[in-house]
């Protein structure tokens, strides 16, 4: 009887010890796991698990160098001393513009340098005309001054016609150039130019006359009208620009 629980007590103390062996397993297998886990996220690996629960470490990538990516690094002030100011030219020669847009370079003087501006260029308004006695728009400028009084070209040019127009009387067109043509009515006979004739600023092409029918009611004076690109403009405001 003695020998049967000697057998059964080596028997309880094998089991004890095989289940002490086996905690310790289990608890070495855990440390372990979370030991590598701890290292994973220290060392900033990526962790991927798979359908079929593998887990695949994959390293982390590289931190972008700006230089090598084309991007510049922010370029550095310059000093003073570098900061180069451009020199400034001197100003081309100043073009005169018209209301059309075309530019003229030619210089130019009031027809009659003493006359006096009795009617002003309608701007395609219509006003009360003093002769006709209806509304109609004034295309040019009346400037008033003593028969006789000596009438000059505004510009240099070429005249391309002279000629006694039924309602505005003795007349001379001037071409001037660059699509500008001068208009010089209400002159006496005695014309001192001819179609064809190269005239120079200031220079006279006539007198003021009473020949103008249409403003005939009105004093001596010279009816002056411009066109530009073949439209009626300001002949006082063109030939002052």
């Amino acid at each position: 009887m003695k020998k049967i629980r000697f057998t059964n007590g080596i028997q309880g103390k094998g089991f004890a010890a095989a289940l002490v062996l086996s905690i310790c397993a289990v608890g070495l297998s855990t440390y372990a796991a979370y030991n590598g886990a701890v290292r994973n996220v220290s060392t900033g690996t990526k962790q991927e698990k798979y359908d079929d629960n593998v887990f695949i470490f994959t390293e982390p990538a590289e931190t972008v160098n700006a230089e090598k990516s084309g991007v510049p690094k922010e370029t550095e002030k310059k000093t003073e001393e570098e900061i180069v100011v451009p020199i400034e030219e001197e100003p081309a020669e100043v073009a005169l513009a018209d209301e059309a847009g075309l530019i003229f370079r030619s210089a130019r003087t009031v027809p009659i340098a003493d006359g006096k501006v009795i009617n002003p260029y309608s701007g395609g308004e219509l006003v009360k005309s003093e002769t006709l006695g209806v509304w109609k728009t004034h295309d040019g400028v009346d400037i008033a001054a003593p028969l006789g009084t000596a009438v000059s070209a505004m510009m240099k040019g070429t005249v391309t016609e002279v000629k006694n127009d039924p309602l505005w009387g003795v007349s001379v067109t001037i071409d001037h150039g660059d699509g500008v043509i001068g208009y010089y009515s209400n002159l006496d006979t005695n014309v001192s130019v001819k179609a064809g004739q190269e005239v120079a600023m200031g220079e006279i092409i006539g007198q003021i006359g009473n020949t103008a029918d249409i403003e005939c009611k009105l004093e001596p004076h010279l009816h002056f009208g411009v066109t530009v690109g073949g439209a009626w403009t300001d002949p006082m405001k063109f030939v002052e620009s």
